[in-house]
């Protein structure tokens, strides 16, 4: 059994990783479910090489993989002041969320370190393209959800198993 982290939310850096990857990875793979995988691997990754994640949130054990616990609260609050908007769109029998940047120039990236905008640019540099089913498969194939139960949170000691971005 590992011990469970418990990080701080630092919102300014959650708010502005939320920006980055809507500003540069946003294309026709960006969904809801690919953004939670994308902020997933920022904190993952920066976990496993800093000791500290970079938004502070912790995972639940989703179906579609780990999903930051505090996405719903953070997206809407960027809604709220006008910096995205959302469009639920039709896929499969269901809908997927797309995100809009509103204004570009509201990314503040002096909200990261200099490892961090690194990081930031190499997770859209690999994921950027893979369609969302790809990069959930990816998740489920790697320590911190595998060895997670359904609906608990994702262990962040497992972080050390994820083998993308070693330095």
């Amino acid at each position: 059994m590992v011990a469970t982290f418990s990080p701080k939310i630092d919102e300014r850096a959650y708010r502005n990783a939320v920006l980055y990857f809507i500003k540069y990875c946003n294309n026709q793979y960006l969904h809801a479910t690919k953004l939670n995988k994308l902020l997933y691997y920022l904190d993952f990754v920066h976990f496993r090489d800093h000791k500290k994640p970079v938004t502070g949130d912790t995972y639940i054990h989703q179906g579609y993989g780990p999903v930051p616990a505090r996405i719903d609260e953070i997206l809407a609050k960027l809604k709220s002041d006008g910096l995205i908007d959302t469009k639920a769109v039709p896929h499969n029998d269901a809908e997927m969320i797309n995100f809009e940047l509103k204004d570009e120039s509201k990314l503040d990236e002096s909200a990261f370190s200099t490892e961090q905008k690194k990081l930031l640019k190499q997770i859209c540099d690999q994921f950027g393209n893979w369609p969302t089913e790809k990069i959930v498969a990816q998740t489920h194939l790697e320590a911190p959800w595998f060895y997670s139960k359904p609906y608990e949170i994702v262990d962040y000691a497992y972080a050390r198993d994820i083998d993308f971005f070693r330095q």
